[in-house]
Order: structure tokens, then C-alpha cells, then sequence
């Protein structure tokens, strides 16, 4: 059994678990992977129409178990090169394909129906070549000089194969069908028979041109050179090992020989680094001419661009034509803008003398409030008083009389400062005397006859 029928086989749940295609009902004739197989390897074509779910359903599984066995390497052309994104219908694959227990798949042939890329026996496997696409055209857009960008068709080969992950290179079939479809349905790359040319990303690819060729030749043979250095240094190291064991075995001929070889490899690899240093220097001015190129298209472009928007713009007169006639009208602008504060301000005048009179009310309504306070706070204490007072009020009036007489005359005797010290005890009223201690009662009495003493004295 081969690897390709094996790996088809092991597809159980596959086989088991088919969804037809859009549109079409769900196929439940046959649930068992093993018990489907023969309806797979049998003519099955001519369900077409008796059984079209059925027949959809073979159709899908076969589709997505090939492009699985590709994408794998399990799949090979008549010239044994794996196919990863195409397919060649022919007897080499049905004899691949053929089991001891069902034979061959009789009707491979409908599996692959209208594709869009074909070549006489070879149709192409657009799951796998879309694959192939996404994994590609992160390294196809990277960013690249324009020298980059050129490619000769086996360098191409090996950075796509390196891309996809697989060892093996390309086979022609897969790398013409991979071309034509970036090139074709991508449009991200043109190419010939000996170079391939990246585009610019976002941009349409432009036609291979001598340039390019000659780009491509120079890094070919740079890539060459490389490799015959490659070759060199190994077989450097290889004849030194010989002529060290020659030595050992004291063998001078075998060592000498040895010698001679290794000296000739040297004098080569000389010749090859100075053919390498030269070539790499022609390569480094090609890719500054083609970088210098790239500038000046582009200050072209850019001084093209503004003379376009200077044109727009025109002559400096405009210029200030425009600049005053922009500051008119912001200045209109601030006059309108001031209009409207100012008939806004008058608005919400507010009458001053009208806010005065408000409050001197106010402060007269708190003053009003704070004497009657002051008076109920007088009857209350008034009314605490327990005690009756004997006094003879008729006494006490003529002794109050007195007393205003007396300091009537020290007033006029002393002056002001008399008065200031005397004033507070003058206006006291009897009801006051009545409510004050007695030590100020007797205090003022004091004060009283200091001043008749100081009277007569004069």
C-alpha cells in the first residue's frame, strides 16, 4: 500500500463525515467511513442525477482528501516532482490510488469540475494555491529596493519553497502555476521565462525589461560565485584533515598531494573573493543608480504636484487680497460681536441706588430685630427679680436730681475728660440702678461726693 492510498484510508472521519455542497441536503445514506469507501472507489458519476446529494457529497470528500494528500507531498506528477498546489488526472495517479479490496477510483475524473487555471491533464487546487498565496504575500510585499524586487525564476523557486515551509523545492508544474496565479488573479508580480519581478505594494506590476534582466543575470552569478565559495572552503578543510592523517600515518606522498590540492583550492577561493568583492561593488552602484533613479522620479513628481497647488493658489497679490479681505470680515465679525455684549449688558443693567436702598432696609430690619431682643432680654431679667427692693422712690428721685445737678457743675468745672468718665453713670435710669449691683451703686455714689469734695476745695 502506498503512502498516498494510505493517508486516503486513515481519512475516516472525512469519509464519515461529509457536508455536500451549498444548497444541497445533508448526505446520511451512508454513515460509516469503511462502508462509504466502495461507493467512493465506484463509478459513482451516474448519481448525478438519480442521487445529487450523494454524488456532491463524494465529489467534496475526494476534492478535500486530495488537496490534503498535496499539501502533505503526497502527490506526484507523472515525472515524480511533488504537486503541492496542482493535480495531473492520469493513470500514474489512479494506479497510486488503487486498493486490492475496491480497485481503482472509477470516477476521479468528476471530482475536479470547471477550474480556473488547467493545463491539458493538470488542474489546479485553489484551496492549496490560496494557501500557498497567504503564506507568500507577507515575503512578496516586504519591503524591497527595486534591485530586490528582480528575481531570477530558481531564486524565486527557492524563497517561495523556504515561504511555504517544505524542504523540497518547487516542481516546474507548481512554480508555473504559482506564477500564473500572482501574477494573473493577484497581480502582484510580472515575469518571463528567466526573471520574476515584484510589484511595488499597492501598485500594478510593470513588464520585465533588459534592465531587469541584466539586474537579475548579475545577482544570479552572485548567488553562483557564493556557492563555488561555499564549495571551496570545504574542500579547504577537507584536503587539511587528509594531509594531517597522512602525516600520522607518515605518509609523505599521500601528504604532500594533499598539500598541493589544498594550495590550489586556496589560490581559487582568492580568485573567486576578489571576483565576489568585484561583482558586490557593481551590484551596490546599480542599486544606488536605481535608488537615485526612484528620488528624482519622485522630486519630479513632488514638483509637479506643487506647481499644480501654487497654480491653485495663485500670485502673491492674491495672496494679500485674500489675508485683507479675511481680516475685514473677522472685523465685522468682532464689531457684531460687540454690538450684541453690549445690548446684552444693558439688558442686565442693574439700578445701583435700588440695591443700596435694599440694604440699609435689611441692615434696618437686623437692627430692629436686634433690640427687641435686647428688650426682651431686659423684661426677663426684670421679671426674675425675687427680692422687692425697699427704696423710697421719692428719695431716690430727689437724690437722682441731685446728682445730675452735681455732675452738671463738675462737667463744667473739669471739661470733656469729666465728661467721658462720668457719661456712662448719668445716662443710667433708675430702672438701671434698680438692676445693677449694688458695689455699682455705690461706685457712682462714690464718684459723686470725690467731686462735691473737689468743688469746694475750688
Amino acid at each position: 500500500m502506498g503512502d498516498l492510498l494510505q493517508f486516503v484510508l486513515s481519512q475516516q472521519d472525512q469519509f464519515r463525515r461529509c457536508a455536500p455542497r451549498a444548497g444541497a441536503l445533508a448526505f446520511t445514506t451512508l454513515t460509516n467511513g469503511r462502508a462509504r469507501l466502495p461507493s467512493l472507489f465506484s463509478d459513482f458519476t451516474t448519481q448525478r442525477q438519480t442521487n445529487p446529494d450523494g454524488y456532491a457529497a463524494n465529489v467534496k470528500t475526494w476534492e478535500d482528501v486530495l488537496c490534503k494528500a498535496a499539501g502533505a507531498g503526497l502527490v506526484t506528477g507523472q515525472d515524480g516532482h511533488i504537486r503541492r498546489v496542482s493535480l495531473e488526472i492520469g493513470p500514474h495517479l489512479l494506479q497510486k490510488l488503487e486498493s486490492k479490496e475496491w480497485g481503482r477510483p472509477l470516477a476521479l475524473n468528476a471530482v475536479i469540475v470547471d477550474p480556473n487555471l488547467r493545463t491539458p491533464k493538470q488542474f489546479v487546487l485553489i484551496p492549496n494555491i490560496e494557501e500557498a498565496y497567504r503564506k507568500l504575500v507577507t515575503y512578496l510585499q516586504r519591503g524591497r529596493s527595486h534591485v530586490d524586487r528582480i528575481l531570477t525564476r530558481e531564486m524565486f523557486r527557492r524563497d517561495s519553497a523556504a515561504a511555504l515551509g517544505v524542504t523540497n523545492e518547487l516542481s516546474d508544474s507548481d512554480l508555473a502555476v504559482l506564477l500564473k496565479y500572482l501574477a494573473r488573479d493577484r497581480r502582484i508580480l510580472a515575469y518571463d521565462r528567466h526573471v520574476v519581478k515584484l510589484a511595488v505594494p499597492n501598485e500594478i506590476p510593470l513588464p520585465v525589461s533588459k534592465e531587469d534582466r541584466e539586474i537579475a543575470s548579475l545577482k544570479s552569478l552572485v548567488y553562483d560565485i557564493k556557492e563555488q565559495i561555499g564549495s571551496l572552503e570545504t574542500r579547504i578543510t577537507a584536503l587539511t584533515e587528509r594531509s594531517q592523517k597522512a602525516v600520522e600515518r607518515k605518509n609523505r606522498s599521500s601528504a604532500l598531494a594533499a598539500l598541493r590540492s589544498k594550495k590550489a583550492a586556496e589560490r581559487a577561493l582568492a580568485r573567486r573573493n576578489d571576483t565576489l568583492f568585484q561583482l558586490e561593488e557593481i551590484y551596490a552602484k546599480i542599486e544606488q543608480a536605481s535608488d537615485q533613479i526612484t528620488m528624482i522620479q519622485a522630486m519630479k513628481g513632488s514638483t509637479e504636484v506643487l506647481r499644480g497647488l501654487n497654480a491653485r493658489v495663485g500670485s502673491t497679490q492674491d495672496v494679500e487680497d485674500a489675508l485683507y479681505s479675511l481680516k475685514d470680515e473677522m472685523g465685522k465679525v468682532e464689531d457684531v460681536s460687540t454690538t450684541v455684549n453690549q445690548v446684552v449688558q444693558e439688558a442686565n443693567a442693574v439700578d445701583e441706588d435700588e440695591v443700596d436702598e435694599e440694604l440699609k432696609a435689611l441692615m434696618r430690619e437686623r437692627q430692629e430685630g436686634e433690640e427687641e431682643k435686647a428688650a426682651e432680654e431686659t423684661k426677663r431679667n426684670l421679671a426674675n427679680l425675687q427680692a422687692p427692693v425697699d427704696v423710697d422712690r421719692e428719695g431716690a428721685h430727689r437724690l437722682t436730681m441731685a446728682d445730675a445737678n452735681k455732675r452738671t457743675i463738675d462737667l463744667v468745672a473739669f471739661g470733656p475728660s469729666v465728661q467721658e468718665e462720668t457719661r456712662i453713670p448719668e445716662r443710667m435710669s433708675f430702672e438701671e440702678k434698680l438692676a445693677s449691683p449694688p458695689d455699682a451703686v455705690q461706685d457712682s455714689h462714690n464718684q459723686t461726693s470725690n467731686r462735691d469734695a473737689a468743688l469746694q476745695i475750688s
